[in-house]
This record gives C-alpha cells, structure tokens and sequence, in this order.
C-alpha cells in the first residue's frame, strides 16, 4: 500500500476515476432487545457504473439508508460485500461521501469553515482551502456573501448547499445522498434537483439517490432501483430512457408515464382509484 505524506496535503485529494460500485450479495440484520435479529437487508445485489445516477426507492423501513450505510462503510453486512472500483469497502472511505437528510453543520462554524472542515484535517494550508472554498461555492451555487454566516443564519436550502460542498471538498468519486431534499417544497425541490444534475455533470461523481418521490427519481436518475419491504430486497431495476440533459418539462413525457407505472408496479401500488 503506497503511503500518503502528511506533509503533502495535495497528495490527499482523489485523482479521476471510475467510481463504480459493486454490491454483492448484501446481508445485514440488528440485534434487538430480546437477544434476536431484525433482517432488514436480504440478498441485495447492485452495480452502479462510474459516473453514473441510481435512485432508490421503496417503502419506508426497507433499508434505503441502511444500504447506503454499507456502501459508505458505516455499517459491515454480516453476508456478503462492497467494493469501490475493485477494491473491498470495509471502514469509512475518503472516496465515499453521504450526504444525510439533515445537513449537519457543525453550528459554531460559519458556513466557509464548515466546507473546508474536511481540507483543513487533511493538512490544506489556509490560502489552498480558500481558493478550493471559491470552487466548490461556484460549484453549488452558494452565495458568496453568506459564506461567514452560521448555520442558524441560513435558509433550509442554503445549509443544504453547503453540506453538498463539504461533501465535494475532496473530490470523492461517489456521491451518497439520503433525502437532501426532502424538507424543502415542491417547487424548490425539483429546483434543487435540476441543479444536482448540473453539480453531477460538472463534478463528474457517482451519485446513489434514495428518495420517496417517484418523479424525483426519474428526473435525475439512469435507473430506479426499487426494494421490497424489509427486508430490503432489490425487486425491479428500472431503467429511464430520458435524453440528458433533462429539463422539468420531460416529466409530462409520455416515458416518464410509463416508467413512473412501472415503479408504482414494483411497489406494488395501485394504478387508479377506483371511483
């Protein structure tokens, strides 16, 4: 294993590369207070290429956040593994961001530290993290006249923009995101979405996606990977045949329809309403 040089901070950002995911046969289960187990994954087999978009989707309690847990190696499965372009996960890797529902700024920082926080562990001195600090506000579109405000200070939104660019900071070359945009609503949301596509394009990062919203993972996503309920198990993988880029009007598309029927399918909804 090459060694990295603490004193050549340079050295700890990620080069270019693949970024693909490989998910093999994923068992996981908790230990509940009666001394049994609680599956909650079961089997789960995915891939996501390099540089590729994959929504999850499925009901609540079916381990969509429990799996990008293992795929960030936050969580070991018990059966089972996870690699990144080959290389077995098993601990936290650099080359592996989660973004979570909630932002979770530290809130005595203001929002420029909060972002460099991962350059500043990793050694960068104050005039590299400052010049990385305008490239990742123009990355997320963060306004640069609010980079000194707390936490406390910013809309929903903003705070949301800023735990997206200390997610970006080193360059991982996979981007997990649990809901980030679930809090917001609809309108800001599909807003949110269409620049995370923009962000995507320019980043080129694998991105993983759970999400709750059918038209959200089709909006943004190459496939919709959609699992049972618990225990997980992967029960259609659904391509989207949309052209990118894509814009909100694609979703009154007649390939949107028929795609959103055939999510609803897999989580076995019904199609109408009976009247």
């Amino acid at each position: 294993m090459t060694s990295i040089s603490p004193a050549s901070p340079a050295s700890l950002v990620l080069p270019p590369a693949n970024g693909s995911i490989d998910v093999v046969g994923v068992d996981l289960a908790f230990p509940t207070r009666d001394r049994g187990v609680l599956p909650v994954l079961d089997g789960i087999d995915l891939r996501v290429a390099g540089g590729g978009i994959v929504a999850l989707i499925g009901p609540n309690g079916c381990g969509k956040s429990t799996l990008l847990r293992v795929i960030a190696g936050l969580l070991a499965p018990q059966v089972g593994r996870v690699t990144l372009d080959g290389a077995a996960i098993t601990a936290p890797d650099p080359g592996i961001c989660l973004v979570f529902q909630e932002p979770r700024l530290l809130p005595w920082r203001s929002a420029a530290d909060n972002i460099t926080y991962p350059l500043e562990l990793a050694g960068w001195s104050v005039e590299r993290r400052r010049a990385r600090l305008r490239e990742l506000t123009d990355l997320v579109d963060l306004d640069p006249g609010v980079v000194g405000n707390r936490p406390a200070e910013l809309s929903g939104g903003t705070r949301q923009r800023v735990a997206l660019a200390r997610a970006l900071a080193l360059q991982p070359r996979v981007l997990l995101l649990d809901e980030p945009f679930s809090a917001l609503d609809a309108l800001s949301r599909e807003r949110f979405d269409l620049e995370l596509l923009r962000l995507w394009e320019r980043a080129a990062t694998t991105i993983v996606l759970v999400t709750h919203s059918i038209a959200e993972a089709i909006l943004v996503a190459d496939r919709v990977v959609v699992l049972s309920p618990r225990p997980g198990r992967v029960v259609a993988d659904i391509p989207v045949d949309l052209p990118r880029p894509r814009s909100i009007a694609d979703l009154d598309g007649a390939v949107v329809s028929r795609t959103a029927r055939e999510v609803r399918a897999a989580l076995g909804e019904p199609m109408a309403v009976p009247v």
